[in-house]
């Protein structure tokens, strides 16, 4: 876990970065490294795509290879300079493309067999919604040593059960349904109230839970403003047939910085169906708009 710490304080900004090199930037056949991947909340190791260039120049496809160990997303300490303080385009732009801020990190392990000396992983997240500007596929460097490495468990000690490496699969999101207002009309919501039905006899309405993220971000890139622009209060609640999702925003919040994650467990036999059934939205004087919320479903 040291790594993982390590790996934070040293590259973590609120848009999402995408690495240069590895970390670390020198790594022996069966090794593991990490890499920033920029900002996505929709970067899953199933569909990314990582190939190794060796310093021979042959090609490794590392996902079908097996050895695309993990991807998933960090977030700053809410308490962090950086979430409070960054420049207003650093701290906007990760919404503007429809997410909080989040830095997406890749962890891979090297084949046996790559040539000894300077090499390049290749990376394509295959998303639409990366808010760290960089140019996809691009490039990351990295330098293979003599010998042979080791697979890094990412250990860490327990109280009862010793040293235990990490569940990477505990990192990754789980299956959610993402509920959005839209980003770019520029519309201000005072308040909505959603009714979300979804199937009970696929999932069990007690392991339903509801993810709602907080934006930080202030005034304009001309005029900072105070904080609070975009303050919410959210409720909800489930029946055992149907969710409810009541949110009040009494001074008004853009509808870029408002959105809900519906959250079940893995597993489940089925689809279990999570439609929005019902939508009523208001201005912050009271009356109601015409605006449609979209639900978007990731296994």
């Amino acid at each position: 876990m040291k790594f993982i710490v390590g790996l934070i304080s040293a590259f973590l900004l609120l848009q999402g970065c995408a690495s240069v090199n590895t970390f670390p930037t020198i790594a022996r056949q069966g090794d593991t490294v990490s890499i920033m991947i920029g900002g996505t909340e929709k970067a899953r190791k199933d569909t990314i795509s990582v190939i190794l260039t060796d310093s021979a120049g042959a090609d490794w496809d590392l996902k079908a290879l097996g050895l695309v160990r993990s991807v998933f997303n960090l977030r700053a300490d809410g308490r962090s300079v950086g979430a409070h303080y960054s420049p207003y385009l650093d701290s906007y732009i990760s919404w503007s493309e429809g997410h909080e801020p989040v830095q997406a990190v890749l962890i891979v392990d090297i084949p046996a067999g790559v040539a000894i000396g300077f090499s390049t992983l290749t990376i394509a997240t295959l998303v639409d919604d990366d808010s760290s500007g960089v140019t996809l596929p691009y490039s990351v460097n990295m330098e293979i040593l003599d010998g042979l490495g080791n697979t890094d468990e990412f250990l860490r000690n327990t109280a009862t059960s010793g040293q235990l490496p990490v569940d990477f699969n505990s990192l990754e999101p789980a299956p959610h349904a993402k509920i959005s207002f839209g980003v770019t009309d520029g519309v201000v919501i005072g308040a909505a109230s959603l009714v979300i039905d979804f199937d009970e006899t696929i999932v069990n309405p007690d392991d339903i839970n509801v993810y709602v993220p907080e934006s930080n971000v202030r005034g304009s890139v001309v005029d900072p403003g105070a904080f609070g622009a975009t303050q919410r209060m959210v409720y909800w609640h489930q029946d055992g047939l149907q969710l409810y999702i009541d949110i009040i925003a009494p001074q008004g919040i853009n509808q870029a910085f408002l959105m809900a994650y519906i959250v079940h467990p893995q597993g489940l036999a089925a689809n279990p169906n999570l439609t929005i059934t019902s939508s009523t939205i208001y201005d912050v004087s009271g009356y109601e708009i015409v605006l449609t919320p979209t639900l978007e479903y990731f296994q």
